[in-house]
């Protein structure tokens, strides 16, 4: 029996992998002729995709964070002799439904049944990360892991467009983790043993591929490492933070948020979490009183707490010495090799009909800059594309530049992107944060309109991932010339109805904001 390709008649990759994800937590077993791998006394049992990749779903990286494990460090899993049927993905962690209902109101919006998305299972028992591979290459292949975005609150290592098995059949092993998400990952209390326990786990995943991905036909000495939106800030604070840094030599950064602003500071992240302490046990709380509440009654209060926050990581001498700006402007970043890029419409989405740009930005800038930015725009530009594109500014693709250019000065080598591709259908909403993840990695959903525009793109985006993750260079027989960013020509390329290269086109847009940000 198939326990992931034969349910809801393959209606798409997003239905058919939830369900059977979650039908198979409840005791789907392995095919008798599934992929079998040991690690040490510990026998795992995968599954055959249709594409005859090896897939090993739900694989534990550490012991579930619960109880008194709250958290705390994680605990790196080790083998214990007990076989693990790896057929089916486990629970994603904790979280609202903000990202299932992201997904119906995409579905919604091509005219599908929104009701067809089924949430995952949610549990703080949840660090666990999936592998797609080819067990029969006969040499040891490079490694790609990917990290999830959703702000760090929300998203799970098998949403629909993540599944590596396409990828997979270009000579690389594709991993997806998961992470403590929100008050569970990113909770920085006082009385806590370590910060930023969602990076901790991180590079707990990190280490458990460095440690046991040759077992699956990986290199651990090839290992690149690629997120999107958070899941990119994520990567590069992975990059340079002592708990991993080296263990990997390649980063591929989509749509990351790295701003012009620093993230919260310990004090601001620990007072925080004392508001959070006293709204759920009074002025005599402890860290201890917080571990025996119950997950759904902390989420709720979370989300009343931390509704304006932003959960990011903070300086801590152990997981993050030095800041990415900090790192970035005194010319100390790793020397680790980067795809960086942004989408056309990133906040295009986010902005609400009929909104003001005060609106907007009034909680990062003043009223006089916001003032002073929408007045730089000529008049015949409509509002809601100014918006958008000081939103995108802002948050992506500016501090994506000026990363993509500190590193180059830092001497590493980086290769900047702007995907432009509008969906037929999605024109409202352009080329929205998120929308390059189904070409990478070649899944689009059945109710995705795709056609060959689409599909030449996916072949190019294919060939340069999946040649960066070989060899540390996008660049592919197969695929169109992708030049080298350099500080000084600003070089890139754009994926668009066709696929063009060229100094970038935003570099004076970017300056612009950037002088309303600095002295």
């Amino acid at each position: 029996m198939r326990c992931r390709d034969d349910l809801v008649f393959r209606f798409s990759g997003l239905v058919r992998v939830l369900l059977a994800g979650m039908l198979g937590l409840a005791g789907c077993g392995a095919e008798p002729n599934s992929p079998l791998v040991q690690l040490g006394d510990t026998m795992i049992n995968g599954v055959y995709e249709t594409n005859g990749i090896a897939a090993f779903l739900g694989l534990p990286f550490a012991e579930p964070p619960v109880g008194e494990r709250r958290w705390a460090r994680p605990v790196p899993w080790q083998p214990d002799g007990q076989s693990i049927d790896a057929s089916t993905y486990a629970p994603a962690c904790m979280q609202t439904d903000s990202g299932v209902e992201w997904y119906r109101g995409m579905m919604a919006r091509v005219g599908i049944d929104p009701n067809l998305m089924v949430a995952p299972e949610y549990s703080e028992d949840c660090l666990y990360l999936n592998v797609w591979t080819d067990l029969e290459a006969g040499e040891p292949l490079p490694v790609m892991i990917y990290i999830h975005g959703g702000g760090n609150t929300g998203g799970w290592s098998y949403e629909p467009n993540y599944h590596g098995e396409q990828l997979a059949r270009q000579g690389i092993v594709v991993v997806s983790v998961a992470y403590r998400l929100g008050i569970f990952g990113w909770l920085n209390h006082p009385e806590m043993t370590i910060k930023n326990p969602a990076l901790h786990d991180l590079a707990t995943s990190l280490a458990w591929v460095h440690e046991h991905i040759a077992a699956f036909g990986g290199d651990p000495e090839r290992i690149t490492v690629v997120g999107e939106s958070a899941g990119a800030d994520n990567a590069i604070h992975l990059a340079i933070s002592p708990l991993s840094q080296g263990r990997f030599r390649g980063l591929i950064q989509q749509s990351g948020g790295w701003s012009f602003d620093e993230g919260p500071d310990t004090p601001a992240a620990e007072a925080h979490a004392l508001e959070f302490q006293r709204s759920l046990l009074g002025e005599t709380g402890s860290l201890d009183g917080l571990r025996g509440i119950p997950s759904a009654q902390l989420l709720e209060a979370a989300g009343k707490v931390y509704s304006n926050f932003y959960f990011d990581p903070v300086e801590d001498p152990e997981s993050l010495p030095q800041t990415l700006p900090e790192l970035s402007h005194s010319g100390s970043l790793p020397l680790i090799d980067t795809i960086i890029g942004t989408n056309f419409n990133e906040a295009l989405m986010y902005i609400p009909p009929g909104s003001s740009p005060l609106e907007n930005f009034g909680g990062r800038l003043s009223e006089a800059v916001v003032e002073k930015i929408f007045g730089d725009f000529p008049e015949e530009i409509p509002l809601l594309e100014q918006m958008d594109r000081v939103g995108t500014g802002i948050q992506y693709l500016c501090p994506s530049l000026a990363l993509a250019s500190a590193l180059d000065k830092a001497g590493a080598r980086a290769w900047v992107y702007r995907f432009d591709r509008v969906r037929p259908g999605f024109e409202p909403i352009g080329a929205y944060h998120g929308a390059e993840l189904p070409y990478m990695f070649n899944q689009h959903d059945d109710w995705l309109p795709t056609v060959e525009i689409d599909r030449r793109l996916t072949r190019e985006m294919v060939a340069h991932w999946s040649a960066f993750v070989r060899r540390g260079d996008p660049n592919s027989e197969s695929a169109p010339l992708w030049p080298q960013w350099r500080a000084g020509n600003s070089q890139m390329i754009r994926y668009g109805d066709t696929t063009t290269h060229g100094t970038h086109p935003d570099l004076a847009f970017c300056e612009g904001l950037r002088s309303h940000y600095l002295p």
